[in-house]
């Protein structure tokens, strides 16, 4: 008798993860115009656009085998064989409050949602943040899943607020050296404290990306370490995919250490590479120092859940 069963995803399980993303897009949109197009109408980036790399088998192959050989987790839940939910899960490699586990991705097919699919894939994750000894497991939930994750012991962690750093070329940028490899990774007394959309390793990938997608991997990125006022950083700009006026920063820095000079570095070195302004996602607890400083607008918010152990 077929029965529910969760195990760690594998590349033959690739076309079936791409099946399972692929059944909750209701609508495929030209990534130009927003109009309403099939399937087999959009290229690679045209697919990306509409949800991702998992949105063809191409891509997910590409992002699965880069996640495998990182050694993070992909889950899959089968039924008789056939894949119907995949799970992606992050260990965090960061000190303090920030060694988590973190649940980035959670799909269970369209057909086959409210059957006790993501529970499992849920759970699952719970296991293995205590196989690995965690405090918690944490995620960022999007608005319709929230009542999903409440009722399964999440609550609210950080809130989170995009701001916009206005940069200056009448300031020396630090001095700080070009990092020009993925493997000179931040050193495991540093958090990513600015730009954490989903967690640290999230934010690396986003710097050194697995996908040669034209459209994406063509962005201006650049990586910087060294020492600042406050100690050890690693700081990085991404240019925005819809204003290549404007980059996205990640910064990390140790638990304790003010960000105002990692601020004032990301100023500088984003005005030197001709950026106008940088968005620069806090926590909400780091705000109030960050305004004694600088002119920040306000973007929009967002919030990372954590399930304690």
């Amino acid at each position: 008798m077929a029965a529910l069963q969760i195990r760690p995803a594998t590349l033959a399980d690739v076309p079936g993860i791409t099946a399972v993303h692929c059944s909750t897009v209701t609508v495929w949109r030209d990534p130009a115009t927003r109009m309403a197009v099939p399937y087999a109408q959009l290229d690679l980036f045209g697919r990306w656009r509409n949800g991702g790399a998992w949105m063809s088998v191409e891509m997910a192959a590409v992002h699965v085998a880069s996640l495998l050989q990182a050694g993070q987790s992909v889950m899959v839940a089968t039924w008789a064989g056939e894949v119907i939910g995949e799970a992606e899960v992050y260990f965090t490699h960061e000190p303090g409050l920030y060694a988590v586990l973190h649940l980035s991705i959670l799909y269970v097919h369209a057909t086959w949602q409210g059957r006790g699919v993501g529970q499992a894939l849920l759970e699952a994750g719970v296991n293995l943040a205590r196989e690995r000894g965690l405090s918690a497991l944490t995620t960022q939930p999007d608005d319709a899943a929230r009542g999903f994750y409440a009722r399964h012991g999440f609550e609210l962690w950080r809130m989170q607020h995009e701001l916009q750093l206005e940069t200056t070329t009448s300031q020396p940028a630090p001095a700080l050296m070009p990092v020009t490899s993925s493997e000179h990774t931040p050193g495991p007394e540093m958090a990513l404290r600015i730009g954490r959309y989903q967690c640290g390793p999230q934010g690396w990938e986003v710097l050194w990306p697995s996908l040669e997608l034209p459209g994406w991997s063509d962005l201006r990125r650049s990586v910087w370490q060294g020492n600042l006022e406050s100690g050890p950083a690693v700081l990085g700009l991404c240019q925005q995919l819809t204003d290549p006026t404007q980059a996205d920063a990640y910064v990390w820095v140790t638990p304790e250490a003010s960000l105002a000079p990692a601020l004032r570095a990301l100023q500088a070195l984003a005005g030197a590479q001709g950026y106008h302004a940088v968005d620069v996602l806090l926590a909400k607890e780091d705000i109030p120092e960050a305004r004694q400083h600088f002119q920040l607008g306000f973007q929009t918010q967002i919030e990372l859940w954590q399930r304690r152990l």
